[in-house]
């Protein structure tokens, strides 16, 4: 019985691992996807029935020769609208959050909050947890993102400078099959 409990638990953990480092890498890819969309100085998308402009961008429609109509779409509109596109097939999110917002839909939630706090007033560099919401399991992930002069662009008016903290990525993955999973093979 001592014997099997000590596997039980060993292979528990090693899967949590496992999806931990998973949404390290979910982290790591974004945080890579949103410089080098900051670099580009944005991406514009094909204006469709469907897409809005971005209220918080200075000029977010453009027009080309032929009339065809085109939206800009910043770091944190393509981080939020592909978190959405991650969440309908039932994979994870991720969440783009702050404590000094500027789109009130990055508000943070309490496990966010409290991360960010964390950040700023230590050298925490990650978070992680695993809490129920509505009777499902998931890991909360969450990391610092961290100004960068392609940042400036959209944030200097925030007064920010290279190097501040900006906010975090939250990532949620769910984890009840890995629980169903475990059970099932104890």
């Amino acid at each position: 019985s001592i014997s099997f409990y000590i596997i039980a638990k060993k292979q528990e953990q090693l899967i949590i691992s496992q999806i931990e480092n998973e949404a390290r890498t979910i982290f790591q890819q974004t945080v890579i996807m949103r410089r080098w969309i900051a670099d580009h100085g944005g991406v514009f998308i094909e204006k469709l029935p469907w897409t809005k402009p971005n209220p918080y961008l200075r000029d977010p429609e453009i027009v080309d020769e032929k009339g065809k109509k085109y939206l800009k779409r910043n770091p944190a509109m393509v981080t939020k609208e592909l978190s959405q596109y991650a969440q309908r097939e039932g994979l994870y999110w991720f969440h783009i959050t702050s404590l000094k917002l500027m789109n009130p839909e990055n508000k943070p939630d309490e496990f966010e909050k409290r991360a960010l706090h964390q950040f700023e007033n230590t050298n925490l560099k990650e978070l992680i947890s695993i809490e129920t919401i509505e009777n499902y399991k998931y890991l909360r992930y969450i990391s610092p993102l961290y100004v960068e002069e392609a940042c400036l662009k959209c944030h200097i008016h925030q007064g920010y400078k290279i190097g501040d903290m900006r906010g975090a990525i939250s990532v949620t993955i769910p984890m009840n099959k890995t629980y169903n999973i475990l059970a099932s093979n104890r």
